[in-house]
Order: structure tokens, then C-alpha cells, then sequence
């Protein structure tokens, strides 16, 4: 629909969302001059199938990836902790952009969370301000 392959789409059941995961570099591609890309899709998925849409941007690099996840959150310092699949990211942000880095009712949060654990096989995300 907006011209661009994504590389992944997750179905988030809890908040009714589908999110699509674009290569690094495409998504303004995907977002379309002004959002009007986006917003034609996201009209026609809530119609037809009733999710919200959401699109992130992938990146190779884990801190990168989780920085592009808790966007427009300033991400100030990510530290990681553990190892395998109980590794733990701990993220700081301004104090100011906290309950932007956690979304509302904690959807960018968990969608921090799911991805990472399905792409970098990583336990867990945890926010704090510095």
C-alpha cells in the first residue's frame, strides 16, 4: 500500500494493532510526504480489519533498533544486563519524555518488549529516567 516492503508484521492482539517492521532507510518511504501514505493504509486496515497500524524501522544494531522503538522518546543511555534470553535492557530518557518512551496504557513499551524479544531474542526492556 505505501510503496514499501516490510520485512516483518506482528499482530498485537492486546491493542488491536498490526505493526510492520521497514528495512532501515525506508521509513519515511513508508510514512509518505506529510503522513498521507500511512494515514490511506491505516484508513483502509481499521475499515476493513479493525487494527490500528503502526510502522518501525529496523535496524541491525540492538540499541538502535530499541532507540527507533521508543521513538520520539530521546533515548539518553541504554545498558544491558544478564545473558541469552534473560538479558534485560535498561533505558534512560529525559525525565520529561518518560510517559512518551511508555505510551499510552504502555503501548510503546510493550511493543519495545515484543520486538526485541522476537528479533534479538532479548528478556526484556525496562525504562527509567536519567
Amino acid at each position: 500500500m505505501t510503496g514499501v516492503a516490510s520485512i516483518d508484521v506482528v499482530i498485537d492482539d492486546e491493542y488491536d494493532r498490526l505493526i510492520f517492521i521497514v528495512s532501515k532507510g525506508d521509513l519515511g518511504r513508508a510514512i509518505g510526504r506529510g503522513g498521507r501514505k500511512l494515514e490511506i493504509m491505516r484508513k483502509i486496515i481499521r475499515r476493513d480489519l479493525g487494527y490500528t497500524v503502526e510502522v518501525v524501522e529496523y535496524d541491525n544494531d540492538l540499541k538502535g533498533f530499541i532507540k527507533n522503538l521508543l521513538s520520539p522518546a530521546r533515548v539518553s543511555e541504554i545498558e544491558f544486563m544478564g545473558e541469552g534470553e534473560g538479558k534485560v535492557a535498561y533505558v534512560k530518557v529525559p525525565e520529561e519524555d518518560l510517559g512518551i518512551a511508555i505510551g499510552k496504557d504502555g503501548r510503546r513499551i510493550r511493543r519495545a518488549r515484543l520486538l526485541v524479544r522476537r528479533w534479538f531474542k532479548l528478556g526484556n526492556v525496562k525504562i527509567g529516567s536519567s
